[in-house]
């Protein structure tokens, strides 16, 4: 059932950035930084405060880059990735 959801919101991401990119004709592909920001920018704000007061080089080195991933391919990755593992579960169970 995860890998479902994370192929269903990697096709919302894509059918965005495709509506973003007819309005502009620019391609901008949304990241996940940017997702995040549109989605709660208060709790963004909290928590990268809270990560470079805390652990500086955690951000820099680990978030940030995660963040700046294009979100579509990455989330349809993870669920082609989990339904694999699913399937071949049910395949050794049998």
């Amino acid at each position: 059932m995860l890998g479902w959801l994370f192929l269903l919101a990697a096709g919302a991401v894509l059918v965005r950035d495709g509506l973003a990119w007819s309005d502009t004709h620019m391609i901008a592909p949304a990241t996940f930084n940017t997702l995040w920001f549109d989605l709660g920018s208060d709790s963004q704000g909290i928590f990268r405060g809270a990560v470079l007061n805390t652990m500086p080089w955690l951000w820099t080195i680990v978030i940030a880059p995660i963040l700046a991933l294009w979100a579509g391919p990455v989330l349809a990755l993870i669920g082609c990735i989990l339904l694999w593992q699913a399937r071949a579960g049910r395949r050794r169970r049998h």
